[in-house]
């Protein structure tokens, strides 16, 4: 490794830990990592003692050992979790740990030929025993942050066209240049870069937008427009972009990189049709050209042109029919210009505008993180075990915002936000 690229690394583990987690001094963290992340683990884990850890906790995963579970674990033992794991993230969670997730397939496609009702099946016990912890930092209880670290098989995905090395540098490069991680100074970057999407947020609070229209006039296959969807909001939309603030406080960015404003749509309000614009991957199983229609608030058809049968299980968990999230991105986004897809959610994601399938963040309603269960049901926040996020966006999509006094106002053409959401 050139001593560039090391720095650069080491600047982008600094991002990781004091703006994306925004450490405090005597906090420990908990870092989620394939096995093959373990080079920029010790840059993470040194980023992290510098800023004053008590304990970094690394939580390895091997895909390849999760395939053996699936191809020779008994029937009856497939959802099993040991009680240690709950304990453990309870600790996590009374004590308020920190949150680090590591993005970037060593073995994108190690589970390609695992049948999808077996995937559904773990997730779904999984989430039985562990799904509370996913709640509660989906409720920002603590601070968490996702980001990438490039892979060589998820590289030749990328860049096909060149050998395993220059592949691997050539994603680094690229990742590392759109979470600004090669700024002079990449915190102070983000502040602004936060200050800027913020903007977005504002328009659509001062607009009182309540629903927003995706409509790509494009013709599709069947030679209507390519996608027609309306979907509306809850009576108490937050609109979120950048920064987000936990129980205790805290700033930080669950995402790097984030280019996205998003919010929670009512699980009842969705209507009309829309069609996939980049690689999905629910259930780490790769999905292309999918085509959803929605009659109020559930998806009524769908069909894929690779991973139908992906589909056809993930409709199958309670309330994945329905949507958890509708985010807004602009095509001229860092990622998006690359020209370059990912194959990668947390990146292509913010690529373009995308929605999700289950799971809703009660921070995408007003005062979400402060209600029960019950009052969040009753403002119709969707619950599943699950949350898909798949990309819709293109450069010749128009977004239409309807207001609470019944008015439109036009939000994105051809993809952009006009100029008075920047404003």
């Amino acid at each position: 490794m050139n001593d560039h690229l090391l720095a650069l690394q080491r600047a982008y583990a600094d991002l990781i830990i004091r703006s994306g987690v925004n450490l405090q001094p005597g906090q420990g963290v908990a870092i989620r990592a394939e096995l093959g992340h373990r080079e920029f683990v010790r840059i993470l884990a040194a980023a992290a003692y510098d800023a004053g850890a008590r304990h970094v906790e690394v939580l390895w995963v091997d895909p390849l050992v999760n395939k053996v579970r699936f191809q020779h674990v008994q029937p009856e033992y497939l959802g099993f979790l040991p009680e240690f794991e709950v304990a453990r993230a309870n600790e996590f969670l009374d004590e308020g740990w920190a949150r680090v997730a590591l993005t970037g397939d060593e073995y994108p496609d190690a589970l390609e030929d695992v049948p999808p009702a077996l995937l559904r099946e773990y997730q779904q016990s999984w989430y039985k025993k562990l799904g509370f912890f996913q709640q509660r930092m989906m409720n920002n209880e603590i601070a968490w942050c996702v980001a990438g670290v490039p892979m060589t098989p998820w590289a030749q995905k990328v860049f096909p066209d060149l050998d395993a090395a220059a592949a691997t540098e050539q994603l680094w490069e690229m990742v590392l240049r759109v979470c600004r991680a090669d700024q002079p100074d990449p915190n102070a970057a983000w502040q602004q870069h936060d200050a800027n999407l913020k903007k977005v947020v504002a328009f659509l609070h001062r607009h009182q937008v309540r629903a927003v229209r995706f409509l790509d006039q494009r013709p599709g296959p069947d030679g209507n427009a390519a996608t027609d969807l309306t979907l509306g909001l809850t009576d108490r939309p937050n609109w979120i972009s950048g920064s987000s603030h936990s129980a205790a406080g805290v700033p930080f960015f669950a995402n790097i990189p984030t280019e996205e404003a998003f919010c929670t749509p009512h699980r009842a309000r969705a209507d009309g049709w829309v069609r996939t614009s980049k690689p999905g991957f629910p259930f780490q199983r790769e999905l292309l050209g999918a085509w959803f229609r929605f009659e109020q608030g559930e998806v009524v058809e769908w069909q894929a042109e690779k991973g139908q049968e992906v589909l056809d299980e993930l409709f199958q968990v309670p309330g994945a029919r329905r949507l958890g999230e509708v985010a807004l991105v602009d095509v001229r986004s860092p990622i998006n210009q690359s020209g370059r897809i990912f194959h990668n959610t947390l990146f292509d994601e913010n690529a373009v505008c995308h929605i999700a399938f289950g799971r809703a963040y009660p921070e995408g309603i007003q005062g979400g993180s402060k209600l029960s269960a019950e009052e969040l049901d009753a403002l119709g926040l969707n619950t599943s075990d699950i949350h898909i996020d798949l990309m819709i966006g293109t450069d010749t999509m128009q977004v239409i915002g309807t207001c609470a006094d019944g008015s439109e106002v036009t939000i994105m053409e051809d993809g952009k936000f006009v100029d008075a959401v920047l404003d």
